[in-house]
């Protein structure tokens, strides 16, 4: 399931025996100073870094989600490249418009798994250069035998982009404002997706 973003290390010995460096895949929070550059990382365990970067010109005093390709070197995290995240919290479902229905255009979860505050996944879409609207809509928390249950539905709206080849999203949806309804380890959490070809499908995580 994680193989596309587990931490991997790429060690080769060339004919002088240089070891190429150790890189580190995985997703973060990213902090921005005030002059947009990368000041810190703080990864899914908790763990936060001190992160000096190569990626510019980003916003200032800002935190993008995204998977991270870095090297460590005594305890500093060097931050090579980055894919940012589709990461906004969910909106509530009452929050929408009377005549506006939820666009559940198809896609594929190709991975998705629960990291700290977030529940992360990969999603495969087909389309050629038009941009999909996406977001999380909260539908709601429901009790059953004493164990609650959120459930988040996928909004995507394919937004008439052609289906010409495979393009690769990355989603984090934030669970960390939903500390005082559920209970970690007890309670759990189901992403609706209109998975390609499979119709309407439950992910169920731990919360």
């Amino acid at each position: 399931m994680l193989a596309a973003l587990a931490a991997l290390a790429v060690a080769s010995c060339s004919d002088n025996e240089h070891w190429q460096p150790a890189y580190i895949t995985d997703f973060a929070d990213l902090r921005t100073d005030a002059g947009g550059d990368v000041v810190s990382m703080t990864l899914d365990n908790g763990e936060s870094r001190v992160c000096q970067s190569t990626v510019k010109e980003l916003r200032p005093d800002t935190i993008y989600r995204a998977i991270c390709m870095y090297t460590l070197d005594e305890g500093i995290a060097t931050l090579h490249a980055c894919t940012f995240a589709f990461a906004p919290e969910p909106m509530p479902e009452d929050s929408l418009k009377d005549d506006e229905i939820i666009m559940t255009d198809p896609c594929t979860i190709n991975s998705i798994w629960r990291g700290g505050d977030y529940i992360n996944a990969r999603m495969l879409v087909q389309g050629k250069d038009r941009q999909h609207i996406l977001a999380f809509v909260d539908r709601g928390v429901t009790e059953i035998s004493g164990y609650k249950r959120l459930d988040i539905q996928l909004y995507h709206d394919q937004n008439t982009d052609p289906p010409a080849f495979t393009r690769t999203i990355y989603l984090s949806c934030p669970l960390r404002n939903y500390s005082g309804q559920l209970v970690h380890g007890r309670d759990s959490v189901a992403l609706l997706v209109n998975q390609e070809g499979k119709g309407m499908t439950q992910f169920m995580l731990p919360y």
